[in-house]
């Protein structure tokens, strides 16, 4: 039986005046439930809305939010491990995506939406969606911070009471309410959060859902954090005082969304909820990508199509906004500079034991055979020979050069020179030093000039 809490009409700040929030430690971690066996994990995708609130571009193209949630399809595959896809309601460009994704008919991701936690907005979205849509988001400001500081209510039981406005709405019509507790690793948690979960869980006789929001990045995935940012132990307290569906969704400010969210999965939550690439408010949210893999790494695979990363990866990188380079899973990760990684990339493809120095292989999630090697300061020669080889191979020549090559030693040599440039020995400094790769190129040029092509 769960023993109601009583709110705590105290307000409860963490204000540490724009310096590093300290991370508190309690002296004993507290421990994971079960694994859970044939409890599934699922994922939630927010890019269409969370993602879509990214500073790098002005708009999600309505078109290209279509295409989005057909590769997000593909990518789930049937699994349902991709719960629902979660969009805007307020415009006419999010009315005609909202109809259109509808008109999919796919049974994975549902369709989902977001609200502002006011009646008027669920009404909105009983017209938009044509009573389609059977499960909204709804945000709910957890932390007093925004309680008072930003939505500026009296008391923590005025906000409870607007709070339940929408949520009595939504159940009147036979939707599923999913509230957002925003900030809640800055909330009192025992003095609002609980209260306030175990009320709405009392009034819609345990319908409602609740999805735990990390929104400025304070969380903690060590299970020796406090409360209310260490991760294990919010999920913990959680699942153990009222029995709720958990979801996380996470922000990576301090570069710990995908850790919080796997630590959410392993403490008890059933979804998190991420966005592709990271998009999202300054550093952005959990990565769909990575939870993706992390998904499959921790609890198996459910089936998922992975090729359909890179064709996400080839629209969002043209339609939306330019991706990094050195993004995990879907960047340029296949290539090597150092040396030592170069000799290891070019002897593990006969290797009994497989990959060497490349996590997994570029294929898996739909990547195309890369450059693997770029010939820089640190290059040995395992690089020189992969390219020369590549080349000779692709002008239809027999002829392969090794490690003992003269021409290597020379083009290695020549490579170095220039990386070292001139010694000044009035100023006691090198100046005139390349700065820029080797390009293939650049390698078959001096092979000529040494006399090897």
């Amino acid at each position: 039986m769960v023993i109601a809490t009583k709110v705590n009409s105290e307000r409860v700040y963490h204000n540490y005046a724009g310096q590093l929030p300290p991370v508190t430690l309690e002296p004993e971690p507290v421990e994971p439930p079960s694994m859970q066996e044939g409890v599934p994990k699922l994922i939630t995708d927010t890019t269409l809305r969370d993602g879509a609130q990214d500073s790098r571009f002005a708009i999600f193209p309505p078109d290209v939010r279509l295409q989005y949630y057909d590769l997000l399809h593909q990518l789930d595959n049937g699994s349902g491990a991709i719960y629902a896809v979660e969009a805007f309601i307020y415009q006419k460009r999010d009315v005609w995506t909202i109809e259109k994704l509808l008109e999919r008919g796919y049974a994975w991701p549902r369709v989902t939406t977001w609200t502002r936690a006011t009646p008027k907005d669920i009404k909105l979205l009983v017209d938009v969606s044509q009573g389609k849509v059977k499960e909204t988001g709804m945000l709910a400001s957890a932390s007093d911070h925004h309680i008072f500081d930003k939505l500026g209510y009296a008391s923590k039981e005025e906000a409870i009471e607007k709070y339940l406005q929408p949520i009595r709405t939504a159940l009147e019509q036979n939707i599923v309410p999913r509230v957002h507790l925003e900030d809640c690793t800055r909330a009192d948690i025992y003095g609002w959060v609980i209260p306030f979960m175990q009320r709405v869980l009392e009034e819609s006789k345990g319908i409602a859902k609740f999805r735990i929001c990390d929104t400025i990045g304070w969380g903690s995935p060590d299970p020796y954090a406090a409360l209310p940012w260490g991760v294990p132990r919010l999920f913990t307290v959680l699942r153990q005082e009222t029995g709720a569906e958990l979801e996380f969704h996470g922000h990576n400010d301090f570069g710990l969304a995908t850790a919080n969210s796997i630590a959410a999965w392993r403490y008890g939550a059933k979804k998190v909820n991420v966005a592709f690439a990271g998009l999202g408010e300054r550093t952005g949210n959990t990565s769909l990508e990575q939870m993706v893999a992390a998904l499959v790494r921790h609890y198996g695979d459910p089936g998922f199509d992975l090729k359909a990363l890179e064709a996400m990866r080839q629209l969002v990188d043209a339609e939306v906004t330019a991706l990094p380079d050195r993004a995990p899973i879907i960047g340029e990760v296949f290539t090597t500079t150092a040396g030592i990684h170069q000799a290891g990339v070019g002897r593990q493809g006969d290797a009994p034991g497989g990959l060497i120095y490349l996590p997994f292989a570029a294929s898996l999630f739909g990547r195309k055979e890369v450059e693997l090697s770029r010939i820089g300061s640190l290059s040995g020669a395992e690089g020189i020979i992969s390219v020369l080889n590549r080349e000779y191979e692709r002008a239809g020549k027999t002829e392969r050069v090794g490690g003992a090559s003269r021409v290597v030693k020379q083009i290695y040599d020549r490579i170095q020179d220039e990386y070292d440039g001139q010694f000044d020995a009035q100023h006691d400094h090198w100046v005139n030093a390349r700065r820029s790769f080797f390009t293939s190129e650049d390698i078959l040029a001096l092979a000529r000039e040494f006399g090897a092509l």
